[in-house]
């Protein structure tokens, strides 16, 4: 437990140090999945980013990109609200090939966060504060790339360091603005 905390700490800095100027902003609006909320949108989520600016394995199919997230939300799936803050990694393809109004990528991020609540529902504990940030996810790009929408997949977890490791899921739509 104290290793990931210490771990968060390192990550949260180092990254803190790159963060500035931001490169976008970008807020998502969900429903947990797993326990089972109130079929409502219980989740808001907000992040800023800094982008890496680096290309790997260009063609002319696409490439590999990537950024750093900073996020902080709120998840609501029975009678207690919890908040979290996550530092994550994200890799992203980014297709050269759609249409003018749409750049399709998907993308995909491990990190770590830390909740203020574990005990999410009567019987849904998290057993940690800390947890894995995970997403996998999907969107267009658009206005000459300065906005974006989307949809993630987002969970987390404590990977099994403690027990019991249930984990919590989430399904948000994501927009985002980018400030270049």
């Amino acid at each position: 437990m104290k290793k990931i905390l210490l771990t968060l700490a390192l990550a949260s800095a180092v990254c803190g140090a790159q963060a500035a100027p931001i490169d976008s902003f970008s807020a998502a609006l969900g429903e947990s999945t797993r326990p089972h909320g109130e079929n409502t949108p219980d989740v808001l989520r907000l992040s800023v980013t800094k982008d890496w600016d680096t290309r790997w394995f260009e063609t002319s199919t696409g490439y590999l990109t990537g950024y750093w997230e900073f996020a902080m939300g709120a998840f609501k799936p029975q009678d207690t609200t919890a908040f979290d803050v996550d530092v994550v990694p994200m890799f992203r393809y980014q297709f050269n090939v759609g249409a003018n109004w749409c750049k399709p990528f998907v993308e995909l991020g491990v990190g770590v966060a830390y909740l203020s609540e574990h005990k999410v529902t009567d019987d849904h504990d998290l057993t940690s504060h800390a947890q894995f940030s995970d997403r996998i996810g999907a969107g267009c790009g658009f206005d000459a790339g300065r906005q974006e929408v989307g949809i993630n997949f987002h969970h987390f977890s404590n990977g099994g360091l403690d027990r019991p490791n249930p984990g919590i899921d989430f399904l948000l739509m994501r927009y985002a603005y980018h400030f270049e």
